[in-house]
């Protein structure tokens, strides 16, 4: 047998053993019942039998999802009854318009509802000099309609306000689909009849995520520094100095901290971070905020790693008159001194609006030493359980408390101890997040004592 007769044997015995394996890997039939026109077919055939409708069949998923990720879960177990449901929550009354002007039709002009706000520091302003003002919102839409307000009562100018929404219902509310008994609605058409900037957040972001979303909305709008404001605040300008709003009091600050005189700082508050000046890129130089500890104890360890960096971070509370509350006046009109619109809270006609906000500070504090009530506005609204996106109000909040737990629990571990008074550690850095043995011992059972 000549060379080229073996390699061509050789050849056709490789190609016969191919396509044996390719057929029996996928499991091929190496037979076929061929049925010609007419002919029907036979009971040995080996085509699979009909489907039922798409509609009628198992979800297959189910099953693999039980057995990979549900471990605990005995896949030949029958059904589980399910549990009862808890207690209905309390009932709450309907939120009122908070502002029923803005509802009027046809709507009034801006320069009427801007008629009587201070507009002598706007002089000069403009985009690229302007003082950017942040405002988060995720729940409560009459509290955050009266901060706005109350803003620009105090001479912000509306075009400088920012309010963040972040609900996490992604267009619902500038489409108009949420109503005002829902927790998460925010009017877009009655901030921007104020002249009111709005971003949408992508998704629900927690507080230090909402955080590092300013530092990264404030890298894309090119600001060097920028103001940001919880939403249950009632502010005011200094009420016995006409010359000055608190506007002009804290672009004042600012121009001294862009100063060569200024030390080297990071953040600036005003009634600790009711309202806070951020410094942009000192806040990134230390890696912005931590996200794994989500809500409390997060301004913890971002503030004490900027004071390890050697930034400084002061306070400046004479700006103005900060109120922290958790009610709306019965007209947030009122703020703005409009025509037929009477200070009042809870049905009180206040002579003074200043004393009404100190009353209003007063009612939210006074529930005991711990603050247990303090957010309890969170949780005002109970309604849209047809809308979209909706999510159940107490269950929202117990999910949250959760998550808040849990950050506390993440910050002792990251740091070696419990607690915000990390700072008085001696020798602690850094660089030495965890890295550092707890110093405290579990309690008995293994269940960790509250923070």
């Amino acid at each position: 047998m000549t060379s080229r007769s073996r390699y061509r044997l050789l050849f056709a015995i490789s190609c016969v053993l191919f396509i044996y394996s390719f057929l029996n890997h996928h499991k091929f039939p190496l037979h076929f019942d061929v049925l010609w026109p007419g002919q029907q077919q036979s009971s040995s055939s080996r085509r699979p039998p009909p489907q039922p409708p798409i509609e009628e069949r198992q979800q297959v998923p189910l099953a693999s999802l039980e057995s990979s990720f549900f471990t605990w879960s005995d896949p030949d177990a029958p059904p589980l009854p399910k549990p009862p449901y808890k207690p209905d929550p309390e009932p709450s009354l309907p939120i009122p318009d908070p502002f029923p002007l803005l509802s009027d039709y046809p709507p009034p002009s801006r320069k009427f509802l801007l008629q009587n706000v201070p507009k002598q520091s706007w002089k000069g302003h403009s985009k690229k000099g302007e003082a950017p003002l942040l405002i988060g919102f995720t729940r409560n839409w009459p509290l955050l309609l009266q901060c706005v307000t109350s803003y620009i009562a105090a001479g912000w100018p509306p075009s400088s306000i920012y309010v963040v929404e972040n609900t996490g219902t992604m267009f619902s509310n500038r489409l108009g689909r949420l109503t005002l008994q829902n927790p998460f609605y925010l009017n877009h058409t009655q901030l921007g009849m104020l002249g009111v900037n709005v971003i949408i957040t992508p998704t629900l972001l927690t507080f230090a995520q909402l955080q590092n979303f300013y530092l990264w909305t404030a890298l894309n709008r090119n600001w060097d520094y920028f103001f940001w404001s919880h939403q249950d605040l009632l502010v005011f300008s200094p009420p016995n100095d006409p010359s000055s709003t608190l506007y002009s009091n804290v672009l004042s600050v600012l121009q001294y901290l862009q100063s060569p005189a200024a030390p080297k700082w990071a953040h600036h508050f005003f009634a600790y971070d009711h309202l806070t000046l951020v410094n942009l890129h000192a806040v990134l130089s230390v890696g912005g905020w931590d996200t794994h500890i989500p809500f409390y104890s997060t301004d913890c360890d971002m503030y004490t790693r900027l004071m390890w960096a050697g930034f400084w971070q002061g306070e400046t509370p004479d700006v103005g008159l900060i109120f922290d509350v958790k009610t709306p006046v019965d007209d947030v009109g009122a703020l703005l001194a409009l025509p037929g619109t009477i200070p009042s809270f809870n049905g009180t006609v206040y002579e003074d609006v200043v004393e009404m906000g100190e009353t209003m500070q007063e009612v939210k504090y006074n529930h005991g030493s711990d603050n247990s009530g303090r957010n309890t506005w969170q949780l005002r609204q109970r309604g849209g359980g047809d809308e979209p996106f909706y999510r159940d109000p107490v269950g929202f909040e117990t999910g949250t408390q959760m998550m808040i737990d849990l950050g506390r629990r993440v910050f002792a571990e990251k740091w070696g101890h419990r607690g915000c008074d990390i700072a008085l550690m001696e020798g602690i850095r850094g660089e030495d997040a965890w890295r550092l043995e707890r110093d405290w011992e579990e309690e008995d059972g293994g269940e960790e004592d509250s923070w």
